[in-house]
Parts: structure tokens; C-alpha cells; sequence
């Protein structure tokens, strides 16, 4: 069975310049993110099968932390990843156990602190971080640069396509609305709050860093919602040999995806990877913003009214 939303029922009454960009952009990124991905595991093996000297080996392989886990590609990766390098590597040193390079139990341990500070100095040389990780908002550093850049980002080619399909169909309608810069601040706005969300929700140390724009596309779908509560969407419905296409009111759409999202926010595995906190976020600033357009612009929204298709 197969069912879809894919266009809402009003005639735009100009380009929707920058939400095509906006998708054009997540396009271009996910490329590269794939791109990146290949060299980074490239690097990755060749750094760890050729480049450590035998005691670093030796070293790596005594090593299985709670956090890390064990091996050249997960304590590297780890590594770089920690706020405190030198704390942990000091840690690190204090597990190696059975595998003594001095007697003195000082001077050991600070070869072997001595020997991973040098191959993690090897790793980032050698082996490039993903796009991905550069791109992606990280929970407990709150890094404005990064609430916007990961809506860029994406995990999966579904994951992209997913986001591109509902984001637009929403966003095309509100820059129509809004206007190019009272989009662009609504975007930006709505990027920065569901990361704030995310981080003021989670055990941010512990919390997988965020990507992708479903949090912004439930704000767009949100805020459309309350400035034109009587539009309609056309759906795609097939299930066997039945192909159906009909419209329903965006309400019954926003109502069923933000339910669903604030039942899963409250009863979802966290195993789940998913950030509906951001979505239900999202959603909020989106019918915030909407009443406020409302409010102060509602001779925009008339005209778009207009295009209603009958």
C-alpha cells in the first residue's frame, strides 16, 4: 500500500526561489556527503592496517572502553570526536593492561599516553573527517552554524527524498505567502529552534548528533496550516490493482502528522534515531509564526487564498 500527499491545491502567485534552492542545495550535499563517506572509510582502512607502528597496535588492541569500544577506527574516531582529548587518553592509557613498556609504572604510562596523542596527531592528518560529522548539529555545543547546516545534511537517500517532498509542498506555499526574506528569517528560525529543542530534551552528551530537515518541514507544514486553514492537498493513494487521487484539508494532514509525531515524542524506542522532538518543535514555531502572519499580514494571505484552485 502506498499513500501520499504530493501537491497542495493553490496556484503560487510567484517563483518559489528560494525553496527550490533550499532543496537544490540538500541535493547537492547529500552527493558529497556520499562522496565524503567513501573516502573517510577508504582513508580509514588504510590508516589502520598499514600506518600504526606495532606497539600502537598493541596499544589499540588492549584497549575496550564503555564509550569507545575497542580498535584503531572506533577509539580514533571517538577520539576526535571528545571534548577532552587528554583526559580520556589519559583513561585510555590506564586500561592497557598485560603490556608493559617500562618498569616504572609513570614512565609507562606516559609512553603509552605519548603513543595514542601521536596516532591520533597521525589520524587527523590521514584521514579526513565526513561531511557528515562537520555538517551535523551536535546537542551539547549549541553552535548556531551547525542549527542551520544540518538541515542540509541527510542519513539515507530516503531520508532526503522523504524531507524534499514534504518540505516543499509546504515551503513553496509559505515564500509565496511571506515574501524571499520573511521566509528566509522563518526558515532560519525554525532551524534554530528545533536544535535548541533537541538539545534541552536529551542527556545532550550522550545524544547522537542531529541532521536533516524534517524538523523545518513540519514548521513550514505547521505555519501553513494556521495562515490558510481551508486549503486542500492532493493525495496519491494505491493499494493493489486501486490507484485513487484525491484531496483532503491540510488540517487533517498537519492534524495527523503532528499527532502521530507528539504521540512518538512521548512512546518512541530511543533506538528509533529519530528527532521527533525536533518535529514537534518545528510544528510549534510553525503555528506561532502563523498566527502572527495572521495577525499583522493578512492581505498576503488573501491573495493566495485566491488561488485556490475550486
Amino acid at each position: 500500500m502506498l499513500f501520499f500527499p504530493y501537491k497542495l491545491d493553490i496556484a503560487l502567485y510567484r517563483i518559489p526561489f528560494l525553496t527550490i534552492l533550499v532543496c537544490l542545495v540538500c541535493i547537492a550535499t547529500f552527493a558529497s556527503q556520499v562522496r565524503s563517506s567513501a573516502a573517510f572509510d577508504r582513508n580509514l582502512q588504510t590508516f589502520c592496517s598499514t600506518d600504526t607502528d606495532a606497539n600502537l597496535r598493541a596499544i589499540l588492541d588492549s584497549i575496550d572502553d564503555e564509550t569507545l569500544g575497542k580498535g584503531c577506527a572506533s577509539i580514533f574516531t571517538g577520539l576526535r570526536q571528545s571534548q577532552d582529548r587528554d583526559q580520556k587518553i589519559v583513561e585510555l592509557a590506564k586500561q592497557v593492561h598485560g603490556l608493559d613498556f617500562y618498569r616504572d609504572r609513570v614512565q609507562d604510562l606516559r609512553y603509552k599516553e605519548d603513543a595514542l596523542r601521536g596516532g591520533l596527531a597521525d589520524f587527523e592528518s590521514f584521514v579526513p573527517k565526513e561531511l557528515t560529522d562537520e555538517l551535523a548539529y551536535r546537542p551539547d555545543r549549541y553552535n548556531v552554524v551547525t542549527m542551520v547546516t544540518s538541515t542540509f545534511a541527510h542519513g539515507s537517500l530516503d531520508h532526503l527524498l522523504g524531507n524534499l517532498v514534504f518540505f516543499y509542498i509546504f515551503a513553496s506555499c509559505v515564500e509565496s505567502a511571506l515574501g524571499v526574506l520573511n521566509f528566509a528569517f522563518a526558515f532560519l528560525l525554525m532551524a534554530v529552534v528545533t536544535s535548541l529543542a533537541y538539545s534541552h530534551s536529551v542527556a545532550a552528551a550522550d545524544a547522537l548528533p542531529a541532521i536533516g530537515l524534517s524538523g523545518v518541514a513540519m514548521g513550514m507544514m505547521a505555519m501553513l496550516t494556521t495562515m490558510l486553514p481551508r486549503a486542500r492537498i492532493w493525495c496519491f493513494f494505491w493499494f493493489l490493482l486501486i490507484f485513487r487521487r484525491f484531496t483532503l484539508p491540510v488540517l487533517v494532514i498537519a492534524a495527523w502528522h503532528i499527532g502521530w509525531n507528539i504521540y512518538e515524542l512521548n512512546h518512541h524506542d530511543a533506538a528509533s534515531h529519530i528527532n521527533y522532538i525536533a518535529h514537534v518543535s518545528g510544528a510549534a514555531t510553525g503555528v506561532a509564526l502563523g498566527v502572527l502572519y495572521r495577525l499583522f499580514a493578512p492581505q498576503q494571505l488573501d491573495q493566495l487564498a485566491m488561488g485556490m484552485e475550486s
